[in-house]
């Protein structure tokens, strides 16, 4: 996250570069904290998530986003905190003007001369520009998961951490096959997309098959089970 300098503005006209740099001056990033790791949620610093921009099936992008943001009266003198709280608001939801779920921001810049104040609302609206890494995964791409929920017709996978995927077991697997030499608590497990949707929240919903053109699953090194998923 971009770490930004406090200032002390004029009410009645919000001067912008008194407190961040005007358009094209970049922020000098702060220290980033890492979350959590495999828990559904966790956010990655921009760091750790500049990492996985080239790891295998990542379907992560880079960004340069321009958006409108308008923030409460309470942030009038202290416009940094504003900033950084409404754009980790709408972390790992997706954003139709991403067209995609960001992960991470970092660089951020304001793009207008001043921040405007109409009527008497007391908002404070402004255009800034900042660097985003977006999850843009599409239907048929592969992702890889790690097995964090084992069941009976299917397990559940986090995707960077983050993201929940539902994987059902595949019909030609028995389920004994499947309980016996299935994916694991902690494994790796290649899948193609299948069906992405987000709930009201906003929140990604994965759905996924195992690849019956990819080579074994990581996760299932069984030879009766790789003579089923050899069938599909």
């Amino acid at each position: 996250m971009a770490n930004l300098e406090h200032a002390e503005d004029d009410q009645n006209h919000v001067k912008m570069p008194g407190e961040l740099p005007a358009a094209g001056s970049p922020v000098k990033p702060g220290q980033e904290s890492c979350a959590p790791g495999g828990t559904a949620g966790a956010i990655p610093s921009f760091a750790a998530a500049s990492e996985l921009l080239s790891a295998p099936y990542s379907c992560l992008v880079l960004n340069n986003h321009r958006r409108h943001i308008a923030l409460p009266p309470v942030y009038l003198n202290k416009k940094r905190t504003g900033i950084k709280e409404e754009l980790d608001a709408e972390l790992l939801k997706f954003s139709h003007s991403l067209h995609g779920v960001p992960l991470a921001y970092d660089n951020i810049r304001i793009a207008t001369q001043h921040g405007d104040i109409y009527d008497d609302s007391g908002y404070v609206h402004m255009d800034i520009e900042a660097n985003f890494i977006v999850f843009q995964p599409k239907r048929g791409q592969k992702l890889l998961g790690k097995v964090n929920k084992l069941g009976v017709s299917h397990v559940g996978c986090l995707v960077h951490d983050c993201f929940n995927a539902s994987i059902p077991k595949p019909s030609l697997v028995s389920v004994e096959t499947w309980r016996d030499a299935g994916p694991r608590i902690g494994t790796e497990l290649e899948f193609k997309v299948t069906t992405l949707d987000a709930d009201a929240a906003g929140v990604l919903l994965i759905r996924g098959q195992l690849d019956r053109t990819s080579s074994e699953p990581r996760s299932m090194q069984h030879s009766s089970l790789q003579k089923h998923i050899y069938l599909w």
